[in-house]
């Protein structure tokens, strides 16, 4: 093994002085070439990131080859994935995940060239790349169709071939939870090497003066923000697959563990780690209502236009988009008061969406909100208030829908006493948390609707307090899953509880409303609590009430196809009711072609998540809100299950494994679960960044138990 193999992408090449493929590498990828049958070598405990790499992707062929990744849909399984009309795409943070070609680092390395992936990780024949790629550097032409983003986009559109609309996602970094001083800024990974077919850009930077992200273990903890050219080139490749685009300004928030940033919240040193985007605010000590609350939004603001005017002039430069969002999730900026009551926040929204349709006035605009955030807020203060603080933004002439990010809680399941949803069906079974009839019922329902829990011991005992309002009958008000009160009828602030003389300038039934997200993790209980995730850096990272945190993907579809179904008048179980149609408007009241799933990912499955030594957050994949494949059920293969019985490794995630028994538990561990024991990723004291020896040791134990099983050759 050449040490310059160590040194960068864990897919890289070596290249002779004359630009090709060194006899070494050649030597080893020749092993596949034009091979028929399922023979894989071993790999050598000093195997190079190259053969790791090469000997993964022939698994990975004899994986689809056998059967053992797609099995195909079944009837239930086939009308959820038809009945997906658009969805998220992520990861908003990976420097060219979104480039429709491939992008390569090309260096010169202790005087050879070295060749290296950004986003060809898919691709299965390196040798040939390595061929074309050294032909197309010699003619002065750099760049390759196959990568990544094409492989991810074909799936997606052969899986869900209802899908019309791609949200994309792209990210800055946000540094500080105080509006006033926090800084939002693109990010990289590193701050110097390049890239062809052409550099890191983004908003006129170069990469040696953009942010630099944080690390984990010795790991960038995000990935980069999206580079601008391949987001335009992105932009129409995804019109020239006739798809609809979305685009979304993201935020994520780079503050690392050990910061000694003042809270905003308790006024102490040190801030959440990497928290969520929707906790910025007010600096602890600013007075609500006041001047000090204007000037810190003010702040922020001037750095939010410039991220957010950037995106629309590039879409624009891209020939336009479909959809663009303003922003998504920023409750703890739009529900600060300035003086006199009145939301800055929410009015720097208004004038953004004036400014971004003067820049793409085709395109339907509108923000995404919270789904705590986007009816009437309540101050916890004890005022009685109950405000319509966006209604401003709602009812502007600038914005085409109410648009939120759709996480409401579809069950209330435990696994001991009460469990009071446990009910005694007609016929004469019990209730079960992935009954269509149980899930539905809980939309326009349940917790968030019907009732809610004053405190955590009532939660635990199940104690429901019902959602009321007393005289004045408009419950409506407090139900964050009421959207069919809040959309059909005028609305009144109240002021310590004292309703309005006057209406908002919201006009019943005028906009539709969009779900520019609705997700639900693939854990036990996800519909418990769907907004939460799983992701060890975060100090968001949570699993849902009374959750085992067994992976469980058949839950995460029934909850999604629950809620498709609810809202979508061509499906058997819609009631008209359910999805009105306006009297103001050309359609219903929930646009069900804007319910956008969370999520898919540009980088492909399976090479996402079983490639763990490629991105750091794939051991999240299993119980979390991904939906490529989960989308059906997988069976648990024999030679897996055997590979538990005989393997010596000591798991890490006894939810993968029994710990009496030392067995996949078949009930939860479908195949890449399976896969993500046996690669090695869950085993104790195995560091986040492996070495070969490691990765060669795991792929070597899943060759000798498929050998043994007569599935490979020898």
């Amino acid at each position: 093994m050449s040490g310059k193999d160590n040194l960068f992408s864990p897919f890289g090449f070596s290249v002779d002085g004359k630009g090709r493929v060194d006899n070494n590498t050649r030597a080893f990828l020749s092993k596949f070439k034009g091979r028929k049958g399922p023979a894989i070598p071993d790999l050598a405990s000093d195997a190079s990131w190259t053969e790791v790499a090469a000997t993964a992707n022939a698994l990975i062929r004899e994986f689809a080859a056998q059967g053992w990744i797609d099995k195909g849909f079944d009837a239930d399984e086939t009308a959820y994935a038809s009945a997906i009309r658009a969805v998220t795409m992520i990861p908003a943070a990976t420097e060219f995940a979104y480039a429709p070609y491939e992008v390569v680092r090309d260096q010169i390395v202790t005087g050879a060239e070295y060749v290296a992936t950004e986003n060809g990780f898919s691709i299965y024949d390196r040798e040939a790349w390595l061929i074309a790629y050294a032909a197309a550097k010699k003619a002065g032409r750099i760049g390759n169709a196959a990568c990544d983003w094409r492989t991810s986009l074909d799936l997606m559109q052969s899986q869900l071939p209802n899908v019309g609309l791609v949200n994309l996602f792209v990210s800055w970094y946000g540094t500080d939870l105080r509006a006033g001083e926090c800084k939002l800024m693109p990010g990289v990974t590193r701050a110097s090497f390049e890239t062809m077919p052409h550099p890191w850009s983004c908003a006129g930077m170069s990469r040696g003066e953009a942010h630099v992200v944080s690390q984990v273990d010795d790991n960038a903890a995000f990935g980069g923000t999206p580079d601008d050219t391949s987001l335009i080139d992105c932009i129409k490749d995804m019109k020239a697959r006739k798809l609809e685009v979305a685009f979304t300004p993201f935020i994520l928030m780079d503050i690392p563990a050990g910061n000694t940033l003042p809270d905003p919240y308790w006024g102490g040193t040190g801030q959440s780690v990497y928290p969520w985007r929707g906790r910025i605010t007010k600096a602890y000590g600013t007075a609500d209502k006041s001047a000090g609350v204007e000037g810190e939004v003010a702040a922020f603001v001037q750095q939010y236009r410039a991220f957010v005017l950037h995106y629309a002039q590039l879409c624009a430069d891209a020939g336009g988009v479909d959809v663009f969002l303003l922003g998504t999730e920023l409750r703890g900026l739009t529900w600060l008061r300035g003086v006199g009551g009145s939301y800055p926040f929410v009015a720097a929204l208004k004038q953004l969406a004036a400014d971004v349709k003067a820049i793409l006035p085709g395109a339907k605009l509108s923000y995404a909100a919270d789904w705590s955030e986007w009816f009437a807020h309540q101050p916890p203060d004890g005022s009685g208030d109950a405000i319509f603080h966006l209604d401003p933004l709602w009812s502007d002439e600038n914005i085409d829908a109410i648009a939120f990010d759709n996480y409401w809680p579809l069950s209330d399941w435990r696994d001991t006493p009460p469990n009071i949803d446990c009910a005694l069906k007609d016929d004469g079974t019990l209730t079960a948390i992935t009954d269509y009839d149980y899930l539905m019922g809980n939309i326009r329902g349940g917790e968030g609707y019907d009732w809610y829990y004053a405190s955590t011991a009532d939660r635990d005992a199940q104690v429901r307090s019902p959602i009321t309002d007393g005289g004045s009958n408009k419950p409506w008000i407090y139900r964050y899953k009421d959207i069919w009160g809040w959309w059909s009828n005028p609305h009144y602030s109240r002021h310590g509880g004292v309703e309005a003389a006057e209406p908002t300038a919201w006009a019943p039934c005028s906009k539709p409303f969009w779900f520019t997200e609705l997700g639900c993790p693939s854990i036990d209980k996800g519909s418990n609590q769907p907004n939460v995730f799983y992701d060890p850096k975060s100090a968001e990272s949570a699993v849902p009430y009374y959750s085992t945190g067994l992976p469980d993907n058949l839950i995460q579809r029934r909850h999604l196809h629950s809620m498709l179904r609810f809202f979508d008048e061509t499906d058997g179980a819609f009631e008209e009711e359910n999805n009105p149609q306006s009297t103001v408007y050309d359609g219903r009241m929930v646009d069900v072609s804007r319910i956008m799933i969370y999520t898919w990912d540009a980088r492909p499955y399976p090479h996402f998540p079983l490639f763990w030594w490629v991105w750091s957050d794939a051991a999240n994949w299993a119980y979390g809100h991904w939906i490529a494949g989960k989308l059906s059920t997988y069976a648990l293969p024999t030679e897996l299950d055997s590979m538990a019985k005989t393997t010596t490794y000591a798991p890490r995630h006894p939810y993968i494994v029994d710990p009496a028994t030392g067995k996949l538990d078949k009930q939860y561990a479908d195949f890449f679960e399976s896969i993500e024991f046996v690669r090695g990723r869950a085993i104790a004291n195995v560091p986040l960044e492996p070495t070969t020896s490691e990765a060669s040791a795991t792929i070597n134990s899943l060759l000798a138990v498929l050998r043994a099983q007569n599935k490979l050759a020898t």
